[in-house]
């Protein structure tokens, strides 16, 4: 596939900004945030290996992650609403997706954060 410049990549739509929006909230699971996102994101996660490809315009403003966003997927692991699987893969997909910005203000945290649980945690 041939490098675009941004300006030619298609904006996301409404349908798909909500999508991202409820998959950071934990409303909606990975497999169909893959099928929203059909053509314009592409995420791969294997054991010791992460790869996306973004084929859309990053969105102004963006999706702003915060400490929230974590507690509450935290939680739902805690309370074994979801796996460790999902968990990794979330928290991955968060970092890999440049539709999401970190909350400013815990931009480092967040981002230790995210990292720690998508590299560290048993995915398996």
């Amino acid at each position: 596939m041939a490098l675009r410049e941004e300006f030619e990549l298609p904006h996301l739509t409404v349908g798909q900004l909500e999508a991202l929006r409820r998959f950071a909230a934990f409303e909606i699971g990975v497999e169909d945030i893959r099928t929203v996102l059909t053509g314009v994101f592409e995420f791969d996660q294997e054991k010791g290996r992460r790869s996306a490809g973004t084929h859309f315009r990053m969105p102004e403003p963006g999706i702003v992650i915060t400490r929230q966003h974590i507690a509450h997927a935290l939680e739902l692991k805690r309370q074994n609403l979801i796996t460790e699987r999902d968990l990794v893969e979330w928290a991955t997909f968060l970092l890999l997706n440049d539709a999401y910005v970190l909350d400013p203000g815990d931009e480092d945290l967040i981002a230790e954060w995210l990292n720690d649980i998508s590299l560290n945690l048993d995915g398996d």
